[in-house]
């Protein structure tokens, strides 16, 4: 688990008063230093390199007066009080006296940060950005890391809501071992401003894209313009979130990050950011193919060349910054249906391969001949999918209560492939609910079917109710994926247009469904802008859907009925 960011009071005797000179490491990360030549106190204790610089800046105290007299240059906000509690942060509000926390709180990651090596890939002196990088020896400043001063606690924020749902990014206590962007920061902290009201993400969002696409080619970019991605999407931004899609998949062939060597080759020799690395191509490839089955591009260029970097270990490795194991590769996962020995693979690499069931779905909708065999063995692999799941991923949930994110991810992703390879196939395309205009309610162009038209519904029925059961999962909602609510948009679509069989009368279990549906979209709207719109539209299809009254031909038809025997109503 992430360790938490401490807050406490700087020691020393209470009388003595402060130091007037601070060395750059200190200043960097805004704690307060002894002054102590040629080594500080806190330096000497954590056996870091300590260097002094020559400043105007000294001690200016707590008092009103000297912060009168005191210049919005000179002033140094530390991040983070002790009351922040990230398990409520959805009602987190700033008191009122949070600048007489400041200065009585220091925020202290638990690694120490460094100046960038010469040897970085893709890392210079400066940047192209607007507001450039500081030198190895100037200190970073509030004005020079941040748009906001004090908004520190935002990167908990993030790493507590969003970075479990896309872990690319190293573990909370090692993102500071070595030189993080300030453009990067940046983003982390946009993201972050999204779970609390305590911080209004248009701050950030004029400067946030631009200040990342200008920057010079590098890992750190392509993270950022991947974490973009989907946070602009979950905004309702989609020409900006393809924008950044776009270019994150230019920079990553750039890179040669789809490679097996690029890893080991950018990692500079360490196992965590190597790690990193492997997770953020294959993060770039699921992020791609779910937007492109959402329609934001026609095809997924990350599945056009050999997939040959390392899989992602499991995420409790990875978290608790250990060294990973070998990381096997998708052929080792491919063959392990006819291996002799069953071999672990990790929760990401299952959604790895749900996403890539989803990629020859998407790569099937516009085929003129010769469907048939293909939809027969993309529906077998996805029954397969969950007959080869070992008892260890089965499950959700965890002992301890918690949930495996990654295979709630992969669960989700399976059954969307499912519905976009059953539902065009359907006779539900005929329902009255597929008039409506739905964001993400994207399906595909009308198939031919492999199977019956009714098989193909009940198929697509199932995949539906399975991916609502994933919303009855007693947790914050917020801490999923914000592709969640797509996911969701999918199975209301299908559950409303077979409820179209007998509008009017929606048995209680579909009602009892779309209810919770509807509920999970006003709690994720107040995160993400795109479930505020989705919401409307999905609530006006179910009012068409049940004002159509009962048809003539189906009076003593039950939904459960039809269900059970593929009889679904046709116009």
């Amino acid at each position: 688990m992430n360790e938490p960011f401490v807050a406490t009071r700087e020691p020393g005797p209470p009388k003595a008063g402060p130091s007037l000179l601070a060395c750059l490491l200190c200043r960097q990360k805004h704690l307060k230093c002894d002054g102590k030549t040629p080594m500080c106190g806190r330096c000497a204790a954590t056996g870091s390199e300590c260097q002094y610089t020559p400043s105007r800046r000294g001690y200016k105290g707590p008092s009103k007066k000297r912060r009168a007299n005191q210049s919005p240059d000179d002033e140094t906000a530390a991040d983070l009080s002790a009351s922040f509690d990230p398990q409520s942060v959805g009602l987190v509000n700033i008191p009122a006296d949070w600048n007489s926390l400041q200065n009585n709180f220091q925020y202290m990651p638990t690694a120490s940060l460094t100046t960038p090596s010469s040897g970085s890939p893709g890392l210079t002196e400066k940047s192209g950005s607007s507001q450039p990088f500081p030198l190895p020896n100037e200190p970073l400043t509030p004005d020079s890391s941040s748009a906001v001063p004090g908004d520190g606690y935002l990167i908990d924020i993030y790493y507590t809501y969003f970075h479990p749902s896309h872990p690319i990014l190293p573990p909370l206590r090692f993102l500071y071992r070595s030189y993080v962007p300030p453009y990067l920061d940046q983003v982390i902290k946009f993201i972050g401003s999204h779970f609390t009201p305590a911080a209004s993400s248009e701050h950030y969002r004029p400067k946030v894209m631009t200040s990342v696409m200008e920057q010079e080619a590098s890992i750190e970019k392509l993270q950022a313009l991947l974490l973009l991605a989907i946070v602009l999407h979950s905004r309702n931004e989609r020409p900006e979130a393809g924008e950044c899609l776009t270019m994150a998949v230019d920079l990553a062939f750039h890179l040669g990050l789809h490679t097996r060597s690029c890893a080991t080759m950018l990692g500079e020799g360490d196992p965590i950011r190597e790690e990193s690395l492997r997770r953020t191509w294959w993060e770039l490839y699921i992020i791609e193919n779910m937007l492109t089955a959402l329609g934001l591009q026609r095809t997924a260029r990350t599945g056009s060349v050999p997939l040959e970097p390392g899989l992602p270990c499991e995420e409790r490795i990875y978290q608790d910054g250990l060294t990973p194991p070998p990381a096997p590769t998708i052929a080792q996962f491919d063959e392990r249906v006819f291996a002799d020995e069953e071999r672990d693979f990790s929760s990401f690499t299952y959604r790895i391969e749900a996403a890539r069931i989803l990629a020859r779905v998407v790569s099937i909708q516009d085929m003129a001949e010769g469907q048939q065999d293909h939809v027969e063995a993309i529906d077998a692999r996805v029954t397969s999918w969950f007959h080869h799941l070992p008892e260890s991923k089965a499950e959700l949930l965890r002992g301890d209560g918690s949930v495996d994110e990654m295979m709630f991810q992969a669960t989700m992703v399976v059954n969307g492939a499912a519905i976009y390879l059953h539902f065009p196939r359907s006779d539900l395309l005929s329902s009255p609910a597929m008039a409506a205009e739905v964001i993400c309610g994207h399906h595909g162009p009308c198939s031919i079917p492999a199977f019956s038209h009714h098989a193909h519904a009940m198929k697509a029925v199932k995949a539906a109710s399975e991916i609502s059961s994933l919303a009855s999962i007693r947790m914050p909602v917020v801490k999923h994926t914000p592709f969640f609510i797509c996911a969701l948009v999918m199975s209301s679509i299908v559950q409303l247009a077979a409820c179209s069989v007998k509008a009017g009368q929606m048995p209680d279990p579909s009602r009892d469904r779309l209810t919770l549906t509807i509920g999970v979209f006003k709690s994720l709207g107040r995160t993400w802008a795109i479930s505020q719109v989705i919401v409307r539209q999905i609530k006006a299809v179910a009012r068409d859907v049940m004002s159509l009254g009962l048809r003539p031909t189906m009076d003593h038809l039950d939904l459960n009925i039809a269900l059970d025997t593929g009889r679904f109503w046709m116009p």
